[in-house]
């Protein structure tokens, strides 16, 4: 898979992503990736929950001018290294092959490469569910938790094949997690409902 950026703060419940502006295409809200270590160390899981565009001076100069050409628009995005800053929530590790849950025992290091995951890493992530926990647990207005639990869940039904019977569990997985938190288990019921009408939720 195609590098989508480099690791530019890391903690152990999570790191930022710095990634140019024309590497936008491929990440999105919600989607899986993966920090690979340069070096000996555990390969880090996380969900993409935020992303921001930063700005400069030439930026600013350029939104008050009337009417920017279209070249001088596709030269910024394209040429310049004005970085594209995503938030990552950890989500589990691989260590010695093996796919574990939960927080690492430490983080990624600066400039470590992070990519999107492959379909066969997310089947095989997935195929537990224990870390849409840690979601619910960081749910605040940083993290939009019912919404990136929303995102998550359709994307990784996506790249599964429509797998409805993961889909199923997933749902039911989410009704036990927020089931004392009623303001947060309706929303996204709503919305994953609206998206997946096959399932009649």
């Amino acid at each position: 898979m195609t590098e989508i950026g480099r690791v530019l703060r890391a903690s152990t419940a999570g790191f930022a992503v710095g990634s140019r502006v024309n590497q936008l295409e491929a990440p999105a809200f919600g989607c899986l990736v993966i920090a690979e270590p340069i070096g000996n160390r555990e390969s880090i899981f996380g969900l993409i929950y935020d992303m921001h565009i930063n700005d400069d001076q030439l930026i600013q100069r350029l939104v008050m001018t009337e009417d920017p050409r279209p070249e001088i628009i596709e030269d910024q995005r394209q040429n310049r290294l004005l970085p594209l800053e995503m938030s990552i929530l950890t989500v589990g590790y691989l260590s010695g092959g093996e796919v574990r849950q939960g927080l690492p025992p430490r983080p990624p290091l600066n400039l470590d490469p992070v990519r999107l995951c492959t379909d066969d890493e997310i089947k095989t992530f997935t195929s537990e569910l224990n870390y849409l926990r840690l979601i619910q647990n960081n749910a605040s207005t940083r993290i939009p938790a019912d919404q990136l639990l929303q995102a998550h869940i359709l994307d990784v039904f996506a790249r599964r094949g429509n797998d409805k019977p993961w889909a199923m569990t997933a749902v039911r997985e989410v009704i036990e997690l927020l089931r004392g938190n009623y303001d947060m288990l309706m929303p996204t019921l709503e919305g994953l409902s609206a998206s997946l009408p096959d399932l009649h939720l």
